[in-house]
């Protein structure tokens, strides 16, 4: 399983850690076009994708813009919400039928006041939706819609395959008939 992976392998906690968060996830199944937040709640949880695929994404004056995909191992969450307790700004949503695992806000809290330990896997959270953000708006700023369309092959291998080609279009934030022509730039090349 990917979390004991984590836990024990990547962050060289004891299995106990593992155990422990196993203890406190609670399993969340969705179906096609379920929210796992709607705009205006408040996140009180971080959750790990075991399966399925979502996307979260902003509403704005009925036209709406995908910030992210999130897939098998992915942390999904709307972060600002969960750490300022204000409503979420966006919506997560599934594309297909998903399981999440998910660590409510309180048991996070209450992980963190058991031991010192459980701060590394806080910063290796917020570590990987750190990063991840920091290369989506460079990306946006610096390249070319054909460099994001690369740089999102690149990230998510099977996106195409997992992922409505507007949804895709509007990820890299171009229309969908100009992912068209970028699709067949990249096959020529």
């Amino acid at each position: 399983m990917f979390l004991k992976d984590l836990i024990c392998t990547k962050l060289e906690l004891a299995t106990q850690y593992y155990t422990r968060l196993s203890e406190l996830l609670e399993v969340k199944t969705l179906f096609k076009k379920d929210f796992l937040i709607e705009e205006g709640e408040i996140c009180s949880f971080i959750g790990f994708v075991k399966t399925g695929v979502l996307r979260s994404y902003l509403d704005k004056d009925g036209k709406e813009f995908n910030i992210d995909f999130y897939f098998y191992e992915s942390i999904v969450t709307s972060y600002r919400s969960f750490l300022t307790r204000e409503p979420s700004i966006g919506s997560i949503q599934a594309l297909e039928n998903s399981t999440i695992l998910c660590l409510s806000k309180t048991n996070y809290d209450l992980l963190l006041n058991e031991s010192k330990a459980w701060f590394k896997v806080a910063k290796y959270i917020s570590d990987i939706l750190f990063v991840k953000k920091c290369q989506k708006d460079i990306s946006l700023l610096m390249n070319t819609a054909y460099e994001r369309y690369k740089l999102l092959l690149q990230t998510y291998p099977n996106v195409e395959q997992l992922v409505p080609q507007y949804h895709i279009a509007s990820y890299i934030g171009i229309e969908p008939e100009s992912l068209s022509r970028l699709k067949s730039l990249n096959i020529s090349q």
